[in-house]
C-alpha cells in the first residue's frame, strides 16, 4: 500500500493531467457555437466598423458566426464591465480601445483593467485628426490658436465622450496653448462629427476613420494630426505637435477576453485574429477607410505589456491636463 503522501502526489498529477487533457480538447473544438464581439460604443464609429470587418473574417475562419453587439455608454465602461463579468470561455470578447487604458485614471471602476482581462491581440493604432467647420477662419493650427485667444470660451470642441481621447486631446491642447474652449461630449464619433459638419460645434479632435470622408468631401477642414507621427492617409498633413511643443496623443484598437479564459483558447483566438487582420484584402479595406493598420499585430504577451505602459502614460496625461470627471 502506498504511503499517504505518495498517494496524494499521484492523485494531484492525475488530476492535473486530466485537466490539461480536457482543456486541450476544449481548445481544439473551440469555437463550437457563436461568439459575441462586444463593441463598447454606439454603432457607426471607427471601432464599430473595424469590429464588423473582423467579425466577417472570423466567421469565415472559424465556421461559426461572430456577432457584433454594441454596448455604448459611460466612455466604454458599460460594455467593458459586461465582458469583464462574462464567462471566461472565449465566447464573449471585447473590442478594447484607448479608453480602456484611460479610464483607470478617471473613474472608480468595478473591475481592475489589468487583472480582469487577457489582452489577446492589438491590430490597429488609432489616429485622431483636428477638424473644424469650413466657416472657421483658420487654415492651420497657429491660426486656430490665435482665433481661440481672441474669443476665450466661445469656440467649442465636440468629442465622442467625456474622458475619451478626443476630449483629453482638447484639454491638453488648451493647457499647452493657453486657450479656453468649451467641451461638448457626445455618445459616439458619428454624432460628434455630425455636429461639426452642421456647424453646431466649432471643431473636433475626431477619430480619423469616420471623419476622413468628410475631409475629402470638404464638409470639414483638417488642421492637424493629433498623434506624434503624420497619418499614412494624409501624408502632407502636419501633426499638431509640429506647432504645439509637447503635444502628442496615441491610440490603439485590440481584442480582450475575460482574464480566466484558458490559455489554449486565447492562443486560438490570437492566431485567428492576426490571420484575419493581416489578410491583404482586409488590410487594404481598413487602410482605405482611414484605419491605422499595424505592420505587425501584437501577440498576447506584447499587447499585455503595451497596455500596462499605456495605463501609466495616460495617467500622466490626465494629471498634466488636470481632467477630473468623478
Amino acid at each position: 500500500m502506498l504511503p499517504c503522501a505518495r498517494l496524494l502526489q499521484l492523485l494531484i498529477i492525475c488530476a492535473a493531467s486530466l485537466s490539461a487533457g480536457v482543456t486541450a480538447s476544449w481548445a481544439q473544438s473551440f469555437p463550437s457555437r457563436p461568439i459575441k464581439l462586444v463593441v463598447p460604443y454606439v454603432p457607426g464609429g471607427g471601432a464599430d466598423t473595424v469590429a464588423r470587418v473582423m467579425a466577417q473574417g472570423l466567421t469565415e475562419e472559424f465556421g461559426q458566426t461572430v456577432l457584433v453587439e454594441n454596448k455604448g455608454g459611460a466612455n466604454t465602461i458599460i460594455g467593458t464591465e459586461f465582458v469583464a463579468n462574462a464567462p471566461p470561455d472565449g465566447y464573449t470578447l471585447l473590442i478594447c480601445t484607448t479608453a480602456h487604458a484611460i479610464n483607470p485614471s478617471l473613474y472608480k471602476l468595478n473591475f481592475d483593467t489589468l487583472k480582469a482581462f487577457t489582452h489577446v491581440t492589438m491590430h490597429l493604432g488609432a489616429s485622431l485628426l483636428l477638424v473644424v467647420h469650413p466657416s472657421v477662419p483658420a487654415n492651420n493650427v497657429s491660426e486656430l490658436i490665435a482665433l481661440a485667444k481672441t474669443q476665450p470660451g466661445k469656440l467649442t470642441f465636440a468629442s465622442y465622450g467625456t474622458g475619451s481621447p478626443g476630449h483629453l486631446s482638447g484639454e491638453l491642447f488648451m493647457k499647452l496653448t493657453g486657450t479656453e474652449m468649451l467641451h461638448i461630449p457626445y455618445k459616439g464619433s458619428s454624432p460628434s462629427i455630425a455636429d461639426v459638419v452642421a456647424g453646431r460645434a466649432t471643431m473636433s479632435f475626431a477619430v480619423l476613420e469616420p471623419v476622413l470622408p468628410f475631409v475629402k468631401s470638404g464638409h470639414v477642414k483638417a488642421l492637424g494630426v493629433v498623434m506624434a507621427e503624420r497619418a499614412t492617409q494624409l501624408p502632407d498633413m502636419p501633426t499638431i505637435g509640429e506647432t504645439v511643443n509637447g503635444f502628442a496623443i496615441s491610440g490603439f484598437n485590440g481584442v480582450c477576453a475575460p482574464s480566466a479564459t484558458p490559455k489554449p483558447v486565447i492562443e486560438r483566438l490570437n492566431t485567428a485574429i492576426i490571420k484575419v487582420m493581416t489578410t491583404p484584402a482586409v488590410r487594404e479595406r481598413l487602410i482605405k477607410s482611414g484605419s491605422d493598420v499595424l505592420e505587425r499585430p501584437l501577440p498576447t504577451p506584447e499587447f499585455e505589456t503595451f497596455v500596462r505602459g499605456e495605463v501609466l502614460r495616460w495617467q500622466k496625461i490626465v494629471q498634466d491636463a488636470g481632467v477630473k470627471v468623478n
